[in-house]
């Protein structure tokens, strides 16, 4: 699954949901960090913090619902394990890290 953000348009996009094997957010648009940050913040999505956005666990779950499989939540919790053990999770796992692609 990723988050595609269009800093234009400032949309969010959760694409291919039921992908719990991997993670990013996939930027179009301004590349500008400012510019990157407001569009996830605005979604409620989460924030930029240096070169990587934190997203938050919820949201994700939101805009999952009613996309995915039943086995989805477990397999979703085998994702967040994972980056936690990679140290991409915040402390409390309410936020994972999604690595920044431009498109």
């Amino acid at each position: 699954m990723f988050l595609r953000l269009d800093t234009n348009a400032k949309t969010v996009e959760l694409v291919d949901p039921d992908n719990c094997d991997e993670f990013h957010v996939e930027v179009s648009g301004d590349p500008n960090p400012a510019d990157i940050d407001e569009t996830i913040a605005s979604a409620g999505a989460g924030r930029l913090v240096g070169p990587n956005a934190w997203i938050a666990v919820q949201r994700l779950r939101e805009m999952a619902e009613g996309r995915v499989g039943d086995d989805w939540p477990t397999r979703f919790q085998m994702m967040l394990d994972a980056a936690g053990r990679n140290g991409w999770m915040n402390d409390d796992r309410s936020y994972v890290m999604g690595h920044i692609k431009h498109v």
